[in-house]
């Protein structure tokens, strides 16, 4: 085979490029000099937010603005009972049962009739609405009441946290939170379980009775367990953070965010506001990612040195007693049922007997009003009080051992090293990017008005504040 030969053309082309010399680029410009530039490029044409009439006009106060705020803020108070007592309502309507006709037996049982026509009732209450609101405030105020949940949830919670200013309880209550989200699957399946078998204990036919005490009794061991072994190791919050962690470290959404880099002396001389807006926004991101990482590990490490396992053993503990004493008060009842001389009492006895009853077997203690004489009634008292010491027990050892296993716990202390050590390598970067110290970085970007609404600043002071276990740190 004969080679190829190259065209003229390519030739010379090669010739040409070979022959010129790559010119050396142009050095940087100094951080100074670029940020100087930013102050006076932001000063020059400043945009309608920061204007200073603008801002004059908006802090002024006009006239009658304290009457309307006091206005719409007893309005909001006036929604945030009235969607109380209706969402009250909606839930023991579904899962209690008629309430309302209970009460109004009570209160006035010549009256009970009028419940019958609660269509007429709402109709009427729809009118005298229509008559009082214009449609705008009745259709916003009807529209809180309904979102309400959604209300509590994303917008007074959050307030209410903001106002305190509480990292240790922010993550106190995220902790709280996720550890009853990790159980609420087994915790339905359980409810259901319970409720069915209280159904049937509640009926008359024996048969249905014993099968609702064994289903009882069973599924009030399993629960017990499960949430023994729980308490025992109760990492369910840190467990959470470290996947989250790592699949966002794996995922690299972090290493997306733009790095910002010096322009050269000539490119800086054709600088815009916009370009001057860019750099300063994408070293604004760098800052603000190295902050909330750094207040993120914080919280962990408060998290783990805190309270906040305490008070989930002392949540459990309450819980598990209330379910104890539930579980045996419908226990209990069935054995009265389907043999009532397995008890001594002087009177029938009701629901509420049975609960009292229940309740102080739970510590081995007795009442008058009903006493065990059969087998069946005195295992139950027994079973009665060893769970309840069981509960105690299990919930005391939590508390002595499990505060320590937390603290000292190696994936908490791995997270939170994680954290603090992404953080310093946003950090040098953005030190080794800008050729200033990471203060004098947050200090230009606040010097020219970022800030993201203050969070910025706000966690710049509180990574400042927060204290640092020495071997998570460093």
């Amino acid at each position: 085979m004969v080679k190829q030969e190259q065209s003229r053309n390519q030739k010379v082309y090669a010739r040409s490029i070979s022959s010129h010399r790559k010119l050396p680029s142009p050095p940087n410009a100094p951080a100074g000099e670029v940020w100087d530039l930013i102050d006076r490029l932001f000063a020059e044409n400043p945009t309608p937010e920061q204007s200073p009439t603008t801002v004059a006009d908006s802090k002024r106060p006009r006239r009658g603005d304290s009457r309307r705020r006091k206005r719409r803020t007893d309005w909001r108070r006036v929604l945030d009972v009235s969607a109380s007592v209706v969402w009250s309502f909606i839930v023991v309507k579904l899962f209690i049962g008629d309430l309302d006709r209970v009460m109004l037996a009570v209160i006035a049982p010549q009256a009970v009739w009028i419940l019958d026509f609660r269509w007429l009732l709402v109709l009427v209450l729809t009118a005298l609405l229509l008559l009082l609101f214009n449609s705008r405030k009745l259709g916003l105020s009807l529209a809180y009441i309904i979102g309400f949940p959604l209300v509590l949830l994303c917008w007074k919670l959050p307030k209410f946290l903001i106002k305190k200013r509480s990292s240790l309880l922010v993550v106190g209550l995220a902790g709280i939170v996720t550890s009853i989200g990790s159980r609420v699957r087994l915790f339905t399946i359980a409810l259901a379980i319970a409720s069915l078998s209280g159904f049937m204990i509640s009926s008359t036919e024996i048969p249905w009775v014993i099968a609702g005490v064994i289903g009882m009794a069973i599924t009030l061991i399993w629960w017990l367990t499960i949430t023994a072994i729980d308490l025992v190791r109760s990492t369910a919050f840190i467990r959470t953070q470290k996947k989250f962690i790592d699949w966002v470290l794996q995922s690299r959404i972090i290493d997306k965010v733009p790095t910002p880099t010096l322009p050269n002396r000539i490119t800086i001389q054709s600088w815009t506001v916009e370009d001057a807006t860019k750099f300063r926004d994408s070293a604004g991101y760098h800052v603000l990612i190295t902050r909330v990482l750094q207040f993120w590990a914080g919280c962990l490490d408060q998290y783990r040195r805190g309270p906040s396992v305490v008070v989930l053993n002392i949540m459990a503990a309450v819980g598990l007693s209330f379910q104890v004493i539930l579980a045996f008060t419908f226990i209990n009842l069935g054995v009265y049922t389907f043999a009532p001389d397995q008890f001594f009492c002087a009177a029938t006895p009701n629901l509420w007997t049975f609960v009292y009853y229940s309740a102080a077997g739970t510590y081995f203690g007795e009442i008058g009003a009903l006493v065990p004489v059969g087998v069946f009634a005195i295992v139950s008292k027994l079973a009665n009080g060893i769970l309840g010491v069981v509960v105690a027990g299990t919930v005391i050892i939590s508390i002595t051992l499990n505060y320590r296993s937390v603290r000292a716990e190696a994936d908490a202390e791995g997270v939170v090293r994680t954290l603090y050590g992404t953080a310093a390598e946003f950090e040098q970067a953005s030190v080794e990017q800008h050729q200033m110290s990471f203060r004098d970085l947050e200090n230009r970007l606040f010097a020219t008005g970022w800030g993201i609404f203050g969070v910025a600043r706000w966690l710049a002071t509180q990574a400042e504040e927060q204290p640092r276990n020495s071997t998570t740190s460093n």
